[in-house]
Formats: C-alpha cells, sequence, structure tokens
C-alpha cells in the first residue's frame, strides 16, 4: 500500500469500514442514474448534489457494518448520520480538487484490498459482501479515492508547518519519568466534534445514541470507523497506552469510575464529545504483571469412582504440596494424577483469570492451588518466571507522537472551516 493510503486507514482523519460514494458525471448525477428526479435530491454541497440514493447506500453498508437489529427510530438516525458523512465528504473531494490532488487507480486498489484484508475477506469476497448489503466495490472506490485525497492534502498542507522541537519531545520524555508509577490506559476512542455551540445538543443526542448502541453489543472498532471525527477512527478508535497526564481532565476523571472492557458515558470536553473504551490499566514505566513469562508444569488428577470435585481438589492439593523445585519433579503416577508435563513458557496475562490468580504471586518451584478441569483437577507448578523489562519511548517515537496529534488537530479544524464557509441546502 502507498504512504498515503497506511496513513489514512491508520493515522489520518474520518475513515470508514465500508462506503457508498458514487461516480460522478458532468451533470452532477450518479453515474448510471441520470433519471433521478429533483425530489430525490437530499442536499445541495457548494452546487454538488447528495441524493437520497446515495444516503440509501450508505446506510445498507453502515447497516451491514453493525450488523444487527435497528429500531425504526435508530434507523432513521443513522440515516441522518450517513447523509452528514456524505456532506463532509462532499466537501473534501471540492477541497482537494481545487489543490489538484490526484489520486490513482492502482493506489485505491491497493487500499482496497487492504480494507478486505481487515475482514479477512479477498477482493472477491469483500465485492459479494458489498453487493448483498445494496453497493458494489466501485461505489467502496470512489469513497476511497475521496478519503486518499483528503489525506494527501492535508499532510501536504501542514505537515511542512508542524515543528516538534527536541525540548519538547525531552519534556514529554521527563514526564513520562516523573510519572512512574502513575496511571496509564489501554483505550479506544470515538469522538464528535461540536463545531458550532448550537449543535451541541445534537452531538451529544448522537453520543448518547451510539453509547446505547455500543452497550447493546455493536462491535466498537466498526461504530468508530463510522462516526469518530478523531485521527483514530481509520483503525478503529484504537489509541494504544496513553498516560493519565496526557488526557483531558474530564476523560481522566470518567476512567477513573469505569472498569476494564467498560464504555464510558458521553464526556463533555471543550472541542466536543468523547466515547471512551477502557480495555485495560497499567502503571506508567512499571513492568505490567501480566507480561510476566512464565515457564510451567502441569498435573492432571482424574476424579475417581465417586469422587466429588471438593475431594478430588483435596487429594491434588495434598499430593503436590510438597513439590519445591522443577528439577526431578515426580511422575503423575507417584503422585496419584493421571497424567502431567511441561507446559512450556506462557505468558500470565493469556492465561485463564483463575490460572492467573494462583499464579501471580506464587514462588518458583512450589504448585499452584488445584483448580477444576473436565472431570478432575489440575495444578500448576511454576517452574521459572522472568519479569518484562520497562520499555521507555524512543525519542523519534515521542517526536512521531507529537507531530500526529498536531496534524490531526489542524484535520479537525480544516473541515470545521469547510462546514463554516460551505454553502448547503437541504431539501
Amino acid at each position: 500500500m502507498t504512504d498515503d493510503g497506511k496513513r489514512l486507514w491508520g493515522v489520518m482523519g474520518r475513515s470508514f469500514a465500508f462506503a457508498a460514494a458514487l461516480t460522478w458525471t458532468a451533470a452532477g448525477l450518479p453515474a448510471g442514474a441520470q433519471s433521478i428526479d429533483v425530489q430525490s435530491i437530499e442536499a445541495v454541497v457548494n452546487d454538488q448534489v447528495v441524493s437520497a440514493y446515495d444516503v440509501d447506500q450508505r446506510l445498507s453498508l453502515i447497516l451491514a457494518s453493525v450488523n444487527a437489529e435497528v429500531t425504526p427510530e435508530q434507523k432513521q438516525f443513522l440515516r441522518r448520520q450517513a447523509m452528514q458523512n456524505l456532506i463532509d465528504e462532499r466537501l473534501q473531494i471540492q477541497e482537494a480538487e481545487n489543490f489538484d490532488v490526484i489520486i490513482s487507480d492502482a493506489e485505491v486498489d491497493e487500499t482496497l484490498t487492504a480494507i478486505g484484508q481487515q475482514y479477512r475477506m479477498t477482493p472477491q469476497q469483500f465485492d459479494a459482501y458489498l453487493k448483498r448489503a445494496g453497493a458494489g466495490l466501485d461505489a467502496l472506490r470512489s469513497q476511497v479515492r475521496a478519503e486518499i485525497a483528503w489525506s494527501r492534502l492535508v499532510r501536504g498542507r501542514y505537515r511542512q508547518q508542524i515543528t516538534v522541537g527536541d525540548e519538547e519531545v525531552q519534556a514529554v520524555l521527563d514526564k513520562l519519568q516523573q510519572s512512574q508509577g502513575q496511571s496509564e490506559y489501554l483505550l479506544s476512542e470515538i469522538f464528535l466534534i461540536v463545531d458550532v455551540p448550537a449543535r451541541a445538543a445534537e452531538v451529544r443526542a448522537t453520543a448518547e445514541r451510539l453509547v446505547e448502541q455500543l452497550r447493546g453489543g455493536a462491535p466498537f472498532q466498526v461504530v468508530a470507523r463510522q462516526f469518530s471525527e478523531a485521527a483514530t477512527a481509520a483503525g478503529g478508535g484504537d489509541l494504544g497506552w496513553v498516560p493519565q497526564g496526557q488526557l483531558a481532565e474530564e476523560v481522566v476523571k470518567a476512567l477513573g469510575a469505569m472498569r476494564a472492557n467498560q464504555i464510558s458515558d458521553p464526556i463533555e470536553t471543550p472541542g466536543g464529545y468523547y466515547i471512551m473504551l477502557l480495555r485495560d490499566r497499567r502503571k506508567i514505566l512499571d513492568a505490567d504483571p501480566a507480561d510476566a513469562q512464565l515457564s510451567l508444569h502441569q498435573y492432571l488428577f482424574e476424579n475417581a469412582a465417586g469422587e466429588s470435585m471438593e475431594a478430588t481438589m483435596g487429594r491434588a492439593s495434598r499430593s503436590t504440596q510438597g513439590i519445591t523445585s522443577c528439577e526431578n519433579l515426580p511422575e503423575p503416577a507417584a503422585l496419584g494424577a493421571k497424567e502431567g508435563g511441561r507446559l512450556g513458557v506462557m505468558r500470565l496475562g493469556d492465561l485463564p483469570p483463575d490460572a492467573q490468580e494462583r499464579l501471580e504471586r506464587l514462588e518458583v518451584g512450589r504448585a499452584a492451588a488445584p483448580f477444576p478441569a473436565p472431570n478432575g483437577a489440575r495444578v500448576l507448578v511454576l517452574c521459572e518466571r522472568t519479569v518484562p523489562e520497562v520499555r521507555v519511548p524512543t525519542f523519534d517515537a515521542v517526536s512521531e507522537s507529537l507531530t500526529q496529534q498536531r496534524l490531526s488537530l489542524m484535520a479537525r479544524r480544516y473541515l470545521r472551516d469547510l462546514r463554516r464557509d460551505a454553502i448547503i441546502d437541504y431539501r
């Protein structure tokens, strides 16, 4: 994929998993749809049409990506959002054309292939999927071309204006050191811009509706791609690990009351509303216990005839409590176990929760408390623990992160200004 294609799906701007923009003729109507009459026009954006056909195409793809039953009220809400997305797209296309930004077919094809791969589909399977949803690959092609053009335009106009000084980078690194032991969060985000105060209530209502859908089971990544106006949207809203000090005070307050894998209520900030998914939390520059590498040995004890699970676990505990080293471990039969053997090296965080609980503070060479297994009990022996090293971000990584934050802010302001200056006629 080209650099702009990678930035499109990994860094820049709002991006969508699916889209249904159409190739426009000189007359302003979708190719192959010149028979659409004026009654089907839903908006005119600086003399360029957004038709009911366009909106219905986009809506069908949003519904397919959410893959959930929606009420008529929810469908109407999603349709309004689809039209707003198309209006923004028209503005982005027009601005890119003003600066002679040209995107080749090869670049579009590479990005389409990458999108299909995100959904584990070949180009042919992806095309068939879109057709079942009510639109073909050609519809998505036009949308992808516009998104790449917008990404290239923003970078071309603003990238050289961004200067990140060495002292700024060093200040971030120093702050990390000073913040050692404080919380940082593994987050995904959806951000909805309030570009003018008059839209605040509308944006709040949109955020509340999205939270309702997310808590009802809608995939966060899909909803983020469709609705978020943050630079992380193309990656499904993934923010990665973020130190507490880099988050808005309102967001930090909300995260403090949340559990892992919980979705926040809409969080009001000066620029708009956030919806946060808290995936995990840890301490800054402290080794994450979940990353510890454990070398394990296991014994499996089978329920004897008429023996309860409680009795089997008690027998397993008594049989293994004398283990103090992994050198010359007893054979299973000597302990009354059905079988046993090395499990190899495993990451603590990848083990089942009950195993993590038993192993996190277990002394090396000792057997953990038994836990239930099919038809018996399982005992794990900890033979070795390798504590992970604390990784401090590199100078270059911090510099690039600051650059992308500023570029994202400029892109949002750019689109806000285009919206403000546009002549939009809703029909």
